[in-house]
């Protein structure tokens, strides 16, 4: 049974870093993390949160250097005999962490107990993928041992995975709670302070040093009797920013499960295309969209809640900002400024200055597939795809003809301005941004990529020879990207620009706002 998070909430208060997360708990973001700062606030709500263990980052900095905390004191707050599952709460969110860890306690007497109470199925499913995870995330263990276990029948499975491990460790598989945990946290600790790890963070925009706190909390199972599942919510479109419930709900489920396009998963709110939980379940439906809205309100953001539904009780587990576009980004914060939530001021101060750039330019799908071929200078923002040229009168041939084209040259001069009002793009191999191709790019809002220096440019043969061993002729198509600099095979996905009222109603404030008025000649 998950317990109340208020209940006996004095246990950890007096430890700055293991502390119980209850609303007046003494955590931020700089020394726990974000998650767990967000499980606060969501607590502070009244939300139906389960009963949530935070570590500070100087906690787990000790674990991974073997400096264990008393595991019988972080286990007290939950109980005798707990399910739980270990989450990586870093600063950032964006930053990412270790992978989590669910089913922590489920052991022989566990299982056995659960399947009396949620029937053995069920149980061994929940038993079963405990095993798999701690043997690949936690013990290290080529996860391949695990390619024959019959995955369809968790009862049988169970038995072939333990026999699995215990063959690849010669060892039984641990049956104790706090030896179990101990592990968990270790794995997660050592392997955010690892080589790898660091490097992508680093290439995320964190420092060297980031911190990751973890937050233990008990599991809401979504598996079992009466309705139960998991899923996230969201009340926003992530592309467009548009108001429009989103998400998935998975039965006989946990975690993100219904995202990864399990076999099962429902639409959320009323759709033709199939099943839908507010049809299956509009009680629960409702409340969850009563949770979401509070979020929005109160923690002033369109946030993604992730949740589980156990025996027909709704649990909120995490809540995370709702990734979003740059087109989103404006509309988002527009309407929490519309709607009172924000200020006018703020919502200008949360659009970066380069998703305005997006905005007002043609740009590559950022979630498709890149054949990258060069770098070069960004010179002029905006992306085009079109065929390879060497001169102006080429170019204004393609454009008679009504096809598309990219202009390539060593170096542009005011010889070149034809050809470059005829192309959809430039491209050259010396320059800067202050050369002709770059200003002149920049003037007639056309995508260029100057000095590309790694191209072998070979004019007279008409080709382009590139860093790989690739050569492209005249005629060949590639995709100018003049926001990244980047030279790309093919044609790429693009995205329009998206000057919608959003954008037009953010510009206004920002010129109603501003204190400085820039002006200039024609």
């Amino acid at each position: 049974m998950l317990q109340s998070q208020q209940k006996g909430a004095a246990v950890q208060q007096s430890d700055p870093d293991i502390t119980l997360i209850t609303a007046d708990a003494m955590m931020q973001a700089e020394t726990h993390g974000g998650r767990a700062k967000c499980l606060q606030r969501l607590v502070r709500l009244d939300l139906p949160v389960p009963r949530t263990v935070a570590l500070s980052f100087t906690a787990v900095h000790d674990i991974a250097a073997g400096d264990l905390p008393d595991m019988d004191k972080l286990l007290k707050p939950f109980g005798t005999t707990p399910l739980l599952c270990v989450r990586p709460s870093s600063e950032d969110p964006d930053w990412g962490g270790p992978v989590a860890i669910l089913n922590i306690g489920m052991n022989d007497a566990q299982y056995v107990h659960l399947s009396d109470k949620i029937g053995k199925p069920a149980a061994a499913a929940l038993y079963l993928r405990f095993v798999q995870a701690y043997a690949v995330h936690v013990a290290r263990l080529d996860p391949d041992i695990f390619d024959d276990i019959n995955n369809d029948d968790p009862t049988a499975g169970l038995g072939q995975a333990l026999n699995a491990y215990e063959q690849e460790t010669d060892e039984e598989f641990p049956q104790d709670t706090a030896t179990q945990l101990t592990e968990v946290l270790r794995s997660m600790a050592r392997a955010w302070e690892g080589t790898t790890a660091r490097l992508l963070r680093q290439a995320k925009g964190a420092p060297a040093d980031a911190g990751l706190g973890l937050v233990v909390q008990e599991l809401a199972l979504g598996l079992g009797q009466g309705k139960c599942g998991s899923g996230v919510i969201q009340l926003v479109n992530s592309e467009t920013g548009a108001e429009q419930i989103t998400g998935r709900y998975l039965s006989q489920s946990q975690g993100r499960e219904a995202l990864t396009g399990a076999k099962g998963a429902i639409y959320l709110t009323h759709d033709a295309r199939g099943a839908s939980l507010e049809d299956q379940a509009p009680k629960l439906f409702k409340e969850l969209i009563k949770h979401t809205s509070l979020m929005r309100e109160k923690l002033c953001e369109e946030m993604q809640a992730e949740f589980t539904i156990e025996n027909g009780k709704v649990y909120l587990l995490d809540g995370v900002r709702v990734a979003r576009k740059a087109r989103a980004a404006v509309c988002i914060a527009v309407r929490l400024a519309e709607d009172g939530i924000i200020s006018r001021e703020e919502a200008l101060m949360r659009i970066e200055p380069r998703a305005l750039t997006e905005l007002l330019h043609r740009h590559v799908d950022p979630d498709a597939p890149r054949d990258i071929l060069a770098r070069g200078i960004g010179a002029s923002p905006g992306a085009a795809a079109g065929k390879i040229v060497f001169d102006a009168v080429e170019a204004q041939a393609f454009a008679a003809r009504d096809e598309a084209c990219v202009l390539v040259r060593r170096e542009t001069n005011p010889e070149d301005i034809r050809g470059m009002h005829a192309a959809v793009a430039v491209l050259t191999e010396r320059g800067g941004m202050t050369s002709h191709a770059a200003v002149i790019g920049r003037g007639m809002g056309l995508p260029c990529v100057v000095g590309a220096s790694d191209i072998r440019f070979q004019t007279r043969k008409k080709q382009l020879l590139f860093p790989d061993g690739r050569v492209l002729k005249a005629g060949d198509t590639i995709t100018i990207d003049g926001s990244s600099g980047e030279v790309l095979a093919g044609t790429a996905t693009l995205v329009e620009t998206a000057r919608d009222a959003a954008l037009k109603q953010l510009m206004t404030w920002a010129d109603d706002i501003r204190d400085i008025e820039v002006r200039a000649n024609a």
